[in-house]
């Protein structure tokens, strides 16, 4: 082998290693990309969640209010009719008293 076939196969070996360097740094820059984007995006799920855990905890609440009112409506509609039922019975009882006296 002479001198400028060890030069020409030295240079293509040199060029070699540029374009595999040149395809690694490539292949770094859309690696590094990829975990940018998927970083992103992770961080946007991750807002969604927190939103739906928080209007979940709202309508949970709102839910709570809710039953909490119409107990406290069913409560107040049982008191009155039961003091409808307790004047009805004294009306009764007044007029049976009232009914026997004449």
């Amino acid at each position: 082998m002479d001198d400028s076939t060890g030069k020409l196969l030295s240079e293509q070996i040199s060029r070699l290693a540029d374009s595999i360097k040149n395809q690694l740094s490539s292949q770094d820059q859309a690696l590094q990309h990829h975990k940018e984007i998927e970083a992103e995006r992770i961080n946007l799920l991750q807002a969604q969640i927190d939103l739906l855990k928080q209007d979940h905890q709202d309508q949970e609440q709102r839910i709570r209010k809710m039953d909490d009112i119409v107990i406290s409506l069913k409560t107040s509609d049982s008191i009155k009719q039961a003091g409808q039922a307790a004047l009805t019975l004294i009306a009764a009882a007044i007029a049976a008293w009232l009914g026997g006296r004449i």
